[in-house]
């Protein structure tokens, strides 16, 4: 298995240079940074790999757009000829996918924030497909009125950095929490070019109440962070 998960790595690695290469450069603070990404983390290769990728896509806009205010004609050729090498669906397709297996299995630390109602069966567990489980109960102190719809998922990353907010919340069968009524809980691990190096570092996923002032504190620092990296992107 190890040896498989090795050559795939490799191969990962070649299908960037190539992209780098395609490039003729591109933007190399961003290249580099991506290749700098730690990969002994939570999340393995996944982070480092989809860096890569991003920071080669967006290299291959960069020279496009530069040849096409230069020579509109060798834009065309160079967009033409990078398309037909296909390395968006190899991406997509091939490496994406085999990267993912090796996330099978693999926990992901699950804490529930302070004064919440609620009771973990486990950590959050990743399948194949990037998706992270969890289950749990509500606690006495849950009611009718606990507003369990207002519970979100947020990850954070060694420092206390909120990295990303799942799209959905905790999910409960039927509509009336109470004592020892179970519910469960998904967070697909999207990485993003701007999220690459949280995910790197990921240490815990959280659930919070969406009204709370940690949740609000942790949306602003991460659209700070999404902020702050499109335009060193637009600096570089």
């Amino acid at each position: 298995m190890k040896k498989v998960r090795n050559l795939m790595v490799i191969g990962t690695m070649a299908f960037v240079a190539s992209l780098f290469s395609a490039c003729g450069g591109g933007s190399n603070n961003a290249e580099a940074e991506a290749v700098a990404l730690p990969t002994d983390g939570i999340l393995g290769e996944l982070p480092k790999v989809v860096a890569e990728f991003e920071a080669a896509e967006a290299a291959v806009d960069a020279k496009y757009e530069k040849l096409k205010n230069d020579d509109p004609e060798k834009a065309k050729e160079f967009l033409k000829e990078y398309m037909a090498q296909g390395n968006r669906t190899k991406f997509k397709k091939e490496t994406l996918p085999a990267v993912e297996k090796t996330l099978e299995g693999k926990e992901i630390p699950a804490e529930v924030a302070a004064g919440l109602p609620l009771k973990l069966d486990k950590n959050f567990v990743l399948d194949s497909k990037r998706n992270a489980s969890t289950s749990g109960v509500f606690t006495p102190d849950a009611t009718k009125d606990t507003p369990w719809g207002n519970y979100k998922l947020v990850a954070f990353d060694v420092d206390g950095n909120p990295i990303s907010i799942a799209g959905r919340g905790i999910n409960v069968p039927g509509y009336i929490p109470g004592d020892g009524k179970p519910f469960s809980a998904t967070f697909f691990i999207s990485v993003d070019d701007y999220s690459a190096a949280g995910w790197a570092r990921l240490q815990k996923i959280v659930i919070m109440d969406k009204d709370s002032e940690a949740f609000k504190q942790a949306e602003d620092q991460i659209k700070a962070a999404k902020d702050a990296f499109k335009n060193k992107g637009k600096k570089e």
